[in-house]
């Protein structure tokens, strides 16, 4: 982030914009060797984009690279279309879809909560069984008591796929052998979650977002790799 303070410009009005990451379509266009056009669609009036507004375009980590591809500005506004001309920082590395423009916007946000700095990353998070825990609106329409139940939620599917995966006995269950949960077996520790470990979890995700960034994520899966990878955390004053 600290590149996208060179490459995007302050906010055009006095109004203060956020960085926000947006996933690029598979409309991919080169213009040359060194310059491409890339596509972001996005909910008319609900982007904050403006024309000749910088961006930076990165690799989504799906996509197997979280390297920066190369810095533009957007050309062309058609209805939901948001046209990004990139020059690129190697001309052998072209785009791919998904890949993220990271770019100001604001966004009308009437609680800036957890889920609100989620979603600047578009990262959207997932029960086990399928299906979203909030939606883009949710920064609009929701308050910090709201937030507070989804992060319940969020636990109750955690605890809930511990329980599931310890029934399957499949081979999966590991011991954790560093941060707060060592020492204990994986699919049981799952069970033994507060919301306390989730919000530190998400702190966690929104410091270093570019490994999460543009993605939908299973909260369980991301969640159980965390605990088993030592749960590092933000150090807070």
């Amino acid at each position: 982030m600290l590149m996208l303070g060179a490459a995007v410009s302050p906010a055009q009005t006095t109004k203060v914009k956020d960085v926000f990451a947006f996933r690029i379509t598979d409309y991919i266009v080169k213009l040359s060797d060194s310059v491409v056009i890339v596509q972001v669609d996005l909910p008319q009036g609900q982007s904050g984009i403006a024309e000749k507004q910088p961006g930076l375009l990165r690799g989504n980590h799906s996509n197997g690279d979280t390297a920066t591809i190369g810095a533009g500005k957007c050309d062309l506004i058609k209805g939901s279309y948001y046209y990004f001309g990139i020059h690129l920082a190697d001309k052998k590395k072209l785009p791919q879809k998904g890949d993220l423009i990271y770019t100001r916007s604001g966004y009308p946000a009437t609680y800036k909560g957890q889920i609100y700095h989620l979603l600047r990353f578009d990262i959207h998070l997932q029960h086990v069984t399928g299906g979203a825990f909030y939606s883009v609106a949710f920064p609009v329409l929701g308050d910090k008591h709201q937030e507070a139940g989804v992060i319940d939620s969020l636990v109750a599917d955690i605890k809930y796929t511990g329980r599931e995966m310890l029934k399957q006995n499949d081979g999966q269950d590991r011991l954790i052998t560093k941060g707060r949960f060592r020492d204990k077996k994986l699919f049981a520790a799952m069970q033994q979650i507060t919301a306390v470990d989730v919000t530190d979890f998400l702190d966690y995700v929104i410091a270093r977002p570019v490994m999460y960034a543009g993605n939908d994520w299973k909260i369980a899966e991301i969640f159980a790799t965390w605990m088993d990878g030592g749960t590092p955390a933000v150090v807070k004053e």
